[in-house]
Parts: C-alpha cells; structure tokens; sequence
C-alpha cells in the first residue's frame, strides 16, 4: 500500500472549517530581464508565462512568430 502526497493552501473560515485558497496567477507575461542566447548566436528577451514558464519568441524562415519554451536543467 503507497500513497501520494500533495499539498493545498488552505485558511479558516468563521465557522473553523477549512477552505482552500487559489493561488493568485500573474494578469500577463512579463519579461525577466535576461537573454537567451542560441546556437547560432542570435540573442533573445527571455518572457516568463503567466504559469512561469520560460520562453523566448522566434520568428521562423517563413515568417511565422510562436513562442519557444525553454527546459531549464
């Protein structure tokens, strides 16, 4: 028999009982101030997601603009 263990942020109300809170999410991206550099030396405004994941925007050959997130070990 294994369990798993999770947490929850949670508060008291008036009555004592518990109730959980959600955590409060960023409105927007937002830049970090730091650059990513790649292998070809092109270097990029690091953003972190309103979830705070990292990515950085890159334009394609064609022209098309998506965001590349970025894995940090």
């Amino acid at each position: 028999l294994s369990f798993a263990a999770n947490s929850q942020t949670v508060t008291k109300d008036a009555s004592g009982n518990y109730v959980a809170v959600k955590a409060a999410a960023a409105a927007t991206d937002s830049t970090t101030g730091k650059t990513f550099t790649d292998t070809k030396g092109n270097v990029y405004p690091v953003y972190i997601s309103k979830r705070g994941k990292l990515y950085v925007i890159r334009t394609s050959k064609t022209g098309n603009v998506y965001k590349q997130y970025l894995k940090v070990d």
